[in-house]
């Protein structure tokens, strides 16, 4: 099969296009035709040899890619609740093998969701890991539910911009931090008000929250606890050592009492339940995917090389 794929780290120039080895099918696998993958961030820190959990990554020859579009046309002798010639979707992270960036690939059953009907494979292509970190945040870790009130940081990005429709989904009132740039972008997608972090300063809006969730990992429990409501939590997609001791602690705080804020980290994981969670909003109406730009496989140094710029608007294709 084609592939894009590296034999060492570097910069977007170690990416090469050429075939590499069909992967070998287990019993609880599908084997799909991938129409298109994405771009994300973790994508250009691996291939550098700079993410936080490298030491899960597979060795070389190494295919990146965590998000996968296309059609079974292999089961596993194990699999059920899906036939052949299914439109499918998912993602797979750096323990599961990654290798979305090629014309076939594999994944467990049970982490895969049927695409909803009339969406593209390019459009597809952009939910899973994106949607998924979204929804984990929002709904697993923080717990949000119509008339919470939540801040969104970095709304505008591939992970902001699902955050931001899921809230909307929940019925939750959105305060979304972005560049003036992208405010109607993020308006149109249901943020109820947007703060220009250029020109001010969520912290001393004087507003407050019981949910804020930042997709940017720039802040952190303490810096956010004056603006936050009693019972409040704080989510980081950032599993600084600082995040991870203040998750631990509050932890422990919150079985004694229900007014203490609480911080987590989001870890996204592989779940087809979940996805099928955010499949239904997609075809209801309530959550689009939206695609910044579009690049062939042999592109990909360019598609790296644009999220790098951090120019990007929602997703890289």
């Amino acid at each position: 099969m084609k592939a894009i794929y590296q034999t060492r780290y570097g910069k977007s120039d170690v990416l090469q296009y050429g075939e590499q080895e069909l992967p070998k099918l287990k019993s609880k696998e599908v084997r799909i035709k991938n129409h298109a993958s994405s771009v994300n961030p973790r994508d250009w820190m691996i291939r550098g040899g700079r993410y936080q959990l490298q030491f899960l990554v597979p060795s070389f020859p190494l295919i990146l890619g965590s998000d996968f579009a296309g059609e079974i046309v292999e089961l596993g002798d194990k699999v059920v609740g899906f036939s052949l010639g299914d439109r499918v979707f998912g993602m797979k992270n750096p323990s599961e093998g990654l290798a979305s960036y090629a014309e076939e690939v594999l994944a467990p059953a049970e982490n895969v969701a049927i695409i909803p009907e009339g969406i593209p494979y390019i459009d597809a292509a952009g939910v899973p890991l994106c949607s998924l970190t979204a929804w984990q945040a929002l709904v697993n870790k923080a717990g949000l539910k119509s008339n919470m009130s939540v801040l969104i940081i970095g709304a505008s990005g591939g992970v902001g911009s699902y955050a931001v429709q899921i809230a909307r989904a929940l019925g939750a009132e959105i305060t979304a931090v972005c560049s003036e740039e992208n405010a109607a972008m993020v308006r149109d997608l249901g943020a109820n008000k947007v703060i220009d972090y250029h020109q001010s300063d969520f912290l001393k809006a004087g507003d407050r929250y019981d949910v804020i969730f930042d997709t940017i990992g720039q802040h952190t429990l303490k810096i956010c606890k004056p603006v936050m409501n009693s019972g409040g939590t704080y989510v980081s997609t950032i599993p600084t050592p600082e995040n991870l001791k203040a998750m631990a602690v509050t932890k422990i705080k919150s079985l004694f009492s229900n007014f203490c804020k609480q911080a987590s980290v989001v870890m996204v994981k592989s779940d087809g339940g979940d996805l099928e969670q955010i499949a239904k909003l997609i075809a209801s109406g309530n959550v689009r995917p939206i695609v910044d730009r579009v690049f062939p496989m042999q592109g990909a140094c360019q598609a790296h090389d644009y999220s790098r710029s951090l120019r990007a608007k929602v997703k890289i294709i």
